[in-house]
């Protein structure tokens, strides 16, 4: 179910540091206007520890959330770098689609993504944190407020790992869909809440009985963080605010997007 996020880069949210963490809303698809631009490349890398595969997006759009459909970029050479120097072919399955599936990804590694098109070589590099385990899952009943409707909402608890710095994203799938509304994109750190038993409430996500969820808690690094927080920000501007900056992305030469490395401890629930 999971492997390379499904996702386009529209949305998302941050929890705000405190024990009970509340999650009022923002993963991949959101309608919002970015700043313009001139046609550029757009890189959506994903390395998932989990099941070893490297998957690439690439795109080249003038306006990377505009309403027109992003150009599949192909043609490019795409290659994944470990910190002992081996070398990952990836490979273009489809148009745009990049991917390697028998990446060794182990914990602890720096993971270096280059991307070579029309003369231009662009590159990230991402540090790949091992899994914080889910303690566990449950779900409650809340009634109809003026900003939720009512249904069931999904409790996950976790103790956070002491003495370092943590940054997560949880994905939501419903029924085995990948939630991805604006208010579906969650992550945080741990800031206030370091060696911490943490609750997340998932506030924005409803469910109703007899609906399954699967829960992703995925430990990332903090250039990614940083790129899905100033994506957050981008989506929560109010209506007529001036167009924001790009997220700040992880790659060089102006290139949008990013490359993350990650691993993810999962749940499965069924709302009975």
């Amino acid at each position: 179910m999971t492997g390379f996020f499904k996702i386009s880069m529209k949305s998302l949210l941050i929890i705000f540091p405190v024990i009970s963490l509340l999650v009022t809303g923002c993963e991949k698809i959101i309608d919002v206007d970015l700043n313009d631009a001139n046609p550029t490349i757009v890189i959506e890398g994903n390395l998932s520890m989990n099941d070893s595969s490297v998957n690439v997006l690439l795109s080249e759009t003038g306006s990377y959330f505009g309403d027109g459909q992003l150009r599949k970029v192909s043609g490019a050479i795409v290659n994944l770098e470990d910190n002992e120097g081996n070398l990952f072919q990836v490979d273009e399955k489809e148009e745009g689609l990049y991917i390697n599936d028998q990446v060794n990804a182990r914990p602890g590694g720096h993971y270096k993504l280059s991307v070579s098109y029309k003369g231009t070589e662009y590159s990230a590099v991402s540090f790949l944190n091992p899994p914080v385990r889910i303690d566990s899952a449950g779900y409650e009943r809340s009634e109809r407020t003026r900003f939720y409707e009512e249904g069931y909402r999904i409790n996950i608890f976790f103790e956070d790992p002491p003495g370092k710095e943590n940054y997560y994203r949880i994905n939501v799938y419903k029924n085995g869909e990948l939630m991805s509304a604006s208010n579906d994109l969650i992550v945080f750190d741990d800031s206030g809440i370091d060696g911490k038993i943490v609750q997340v409430k998932l506030r924005g996500q409803r469910f109703n009985t007899h609906d399954r969820a699967y829960l992703e808690m995925c430990a990332i690094d903090k250039p990614v963080w940083r790129y899905f927080s100033t994506l957050r920000d981008v989506a929560n501007l109010n209506p007529g605010s001036p167009a924001p900056a790009n997220p700040i992305s992880n790659f060089n030469n102006g290139a949008l997007g990013y490359f993350s490395a990650w691993s993810y401890d999962t749940k499965f629930i069924i709302i009975k």
